[in-house]
């Protein structure tokens, strides 16, 4: 692996095969750090400085605190790698590091299991505040998974969780208060994923199936994808997965581009194009003009969490 490969790249690709360096055309240039072994990487977002990477890392079980995931560091040219977040007991996962504009705040997911008389009775999901300089928790929003935090710092856009499972997108105050539906109408979906603030604007993308407009049918059945955390995802029915845009306010929906999967977008740093993998490729979506282009193809493509660098 040749060092200081994440300087060079253009995107990061986080799935089971580790971080990876993609240049502008998806070319893997490396890794960007040697994980431990056997672990998986997920939900990368880069530092306000630009330089370092907070990630979810699921590995083996830990002989005093069992199963779960943590969240690491890392500076892009691959130095530094250390946890900073670390699940407390065993079936306690952090997930979807998200840092404030000052870099000294990360919202995180965390997921626990409910043991009930020694029998799993469901999931306690939140999102946590964490202080990088004195590493204080705050629990903020209950039942809130797959934080993303506005470019001005005042909000919080989250997918909500009824019983442990998906729901819909809502929006809370950063401290956590006047949490409540982000969208006005009456659009709902079978299931949501990975909400995304555009760097420069007002509005944020996310992944969703099986839009509706009116009440939810009747009997749907959801499952937390790989983003938010949990356990394995249920078909769609062959129904395909859409890109959609909703600005800060959540008074419009507009669907931008289908994806086939669910995939997990991630904006340019100039916000005009959304990049993410799936099925197998690597696209990348105009914004403006609503066409994708195939950039890449290939087995690492079929699924993973992007991060558009520069």
């Amino acid at each position: 692996m040749a060092p200081g490969v994440g300087t060079q790249a253009t995107f990061i690709l986080a799935n089971p095969g580790g971080l990876a360096a993609l240049d502008d055309a998806g070319r893997l240039l490396g890794k960007v750090v040697k994980l431990p072994d056997q672990s998986a990487p997920s939900t990368p977002a880069l530092h306000p400085s630009g330089t370092l990477i907070a990630f979810s890392l699921t590995g083996q079980a830990d002989p005093k605190r069992g199963f779960g995931s943590d969240i690491y560091t890392v500076n892009l040219d691959g130095t530094g790698l250390k946890p900073i977040l670390q699940h407390e007991d065993n079936n306690v996962f952090y997930a979807s590091p998200r840092f404030d504009a000052s870099g000294n705040v990360l919202y995180v997911h965390r997921r626990a299991a409910i043991i009930t008389n020694g029998t799993y009775s469901g999931n306690d999901d939140a999102i946590v505040r964490v202080d990088l300089r004195t590493n204080a928790s705050t629990r903020l929003i209950k039942d809130g998974a797959d934080p993303t935090i506005s470019p001005d710092g005042k909000t919080i856009v989250y997918v909500h969780l009824k019983d442990s499972q998906i729901d819909a997108l809502w929006r809370a105050d950063i401290d956590g208060t006047n949490a409540g539906p982000l969208i006005k109408g009456k659009d709902a979906f079978w299931y949501l994923q990975a909400p995304r603030f555009s760097p420069n604007a007002c509005q944020m993308v996310f992944s969703a199936a099986g839009h509706t407009v009116g009440e939810m049918p009747g009997g749907a059945t959801y499952a937390l994808s790989r983003s938010t955390g949990g356990g394995q995802r249920l078909a769609h029915l062959s129904i395909p997965s859409e890109l959609f845009l909703v600005p800060c306010d959540g008074s419009s929906l507009k669907s931008v581009g289908q994806t086939g999967d669910d995939v997990v977008p991630a904006w340019s740093p100039d916000g005009t194009r959304i990049a993410y993998v799936g099925s197998g490729g690597f696209f990348v979506l105009d914004v403006k003009t609503q066409t994708t282009h195939t950039v890449a193809q290939g087995q690492d493509f079929f699924f993973g969490d992007l991060l558009w660098i520069k």
